[in-house]
Order: C-alpha cells, then sequence, then structure tokens
C-alpha cells in the first residue's frame, strides 16, 4: 500500500484508535489505492511523495465524509496526470 494506517492517523492527528477506527482507516486507505490504479494505473509508484500526499488527501476526505475543496481537486487531477504521463514515459 502507498501509505500505512500510522501515516494517515499523523496526517489526520488522531492518537487514539480503537479497532472502529482503524477499520475506518484501512477500509479507506484500499479504497485510496483502488481509486489511484484506476486514475494513474495499478503501477503507480507508491514510494512517489506525490502518490503517498494524493492517497492521504483521498483517505482524509474519505475517512471525515467531506467534500474535497475545488482547489484540492484541481492539484488531485493535477498530481494525477503528472504520474500518468511519467508511467507512460518509463
Amino acid at each position: 500500500m502507498v501509505v500505512t494506517i500510522d501515516d494517515v492517523k499523523d496526517y489526520l492527528g488522531i492518537d487514539y484508535a480503537d479497532d472502529m477506527v482503524n477499520n475506518n482507516i484501512e477500509r479507506a486507505i484500499k479504497t485510496a489505492d483502488a481509486y489511484l490504479k484506476g486514475s494513474i494505473g495499478s503501477e503507480y509508484p507508491v514510494d512517489d511523495p506525490r502518490a503517498k500526499e494524493l492517497a492521504l488527501i483521498i483517505v482524509s476526505a474519505l475517512y471525515d465524509n467531506s467534500a474535497i475543496s475545488g482547489n484540492t481537486r484541481i492539484l488531485v487531477d493535477d498530481l494525477s496526470l503528472q504520474l500518468r504521463l511519467e508511467l507512460r514515459r518509463g
């Protein structure tokens, strides 16, 4: 996976998590991974910091059940496009 449960907890500022919180985060990570595979490609670079940031943004939106803002949507689209283009070149 591109991010871990601990990465997400740090990003979201969660310092205590029970099984329910961990399960919700794990589900959001799996969904973000599937989204990135569909958006960028199944071999997207999980070690690229842009992919990690994308995953954290997506997980945050899923976890908070909030809509992604217009500026964040532009950032997500741009980072996804960059990674797709680089994968095609590689």
